[in-house]
């Protein structure tokens, strides 16, 4: 089994050993350092073998410009940052640096743990919450999605269940996920495509070629 190597950075050491907890819960992943300020990251990112740093980039004795610095260093570390209460800007500003998955503080155990492994993936993944937080809670995407962002291989394997009528419950039994994930997934792919219901979901997938349309004729 190939470990997924995380390092912990956060001020609180409340947050860094709860963040422990959850993920040495996991069989996949390892915690194998922890740190409570910038210099600390810096020294074990270079000291300490990891594949993923979560990181609380709002909290006192860190930066966001932090994830910057060190991806210019390990261009391979991934980055998943978990924080409290972010303005929309802040949220976009750690998307360009190179944060492939953002979270709140309040997030669940699903989403933490599947954010690590979407990164792992090259995926992007986003709670509930922060697309919120992005959409200015009006449905509207933010410029984040105008470039950057692209629809990934799983979002797209998810969008071709969803037109052939799999359930939320189905797709997360077929990818081995949990069902908030498939949930988290679905709002953040009708926000990337800017849909706002199944059906265009469905209409994305006949357009896109995702499925055909006989689909439907031979289901009928």
């Amino acid at each position: 089994m190939n470990f997924i190597h995380v390092i912990i950075a956060d001020s609180s050491l409340i947050s860094r050993e709860g963040l422990k907890s959850i993920l040495n819960n996991e069989i996949d992943m390892e915690v194998v350092g922890q740190a409570d300020c910038t210099n600390d990251l810096i020294q074990k990112a270079h000291s300490t073998p990891h594949n993923v740093i979560v990181i609380d980039y709002l909290s006192p004795t860190f930066d966001i410009k932090d994830i910057r610095s060190i991806r210019a260093m390990l261009p391979e570390t991934r980055f998943v940052s978990i924080v409290e209460f972010p303005q929309k800007v802040m949220i976009q500003e750690a998307l360009k640096l190179g944060v492939g998955a953002h979270l709140l503080k309040d997030c669940s155990y699903d989403e933490i743990v599947d954010s690590v492994r979407s990164v792992m993936k090259n995926e992007q993944f986003f709670c509930g919450k922060v697309l919120d937080v992005l959409n200015d809670g009006n449905g509207k995407s933010g410029e984040i999605s105008c470039d950057p962002i692209q629809l990934s291989i799983r979002e797209v394997e998810i969008i071709q269940k969803i037109a052939e009528g799999y359930t939320n419950k189905q797709i997360a039994d077929t990818f081995f996920i949990s069902t908030h994930t498939v949930m988290t997934h679905r709002k953040n792919i009708m926000n990337k495509l800017g849909v706002n219901n199944t059906a265009g979901l469905v209409v994305y997938a006949i357009k896109e070629q995702l499925i055909s349309p006989n689909h439907f004729l031979f289901n009928a």
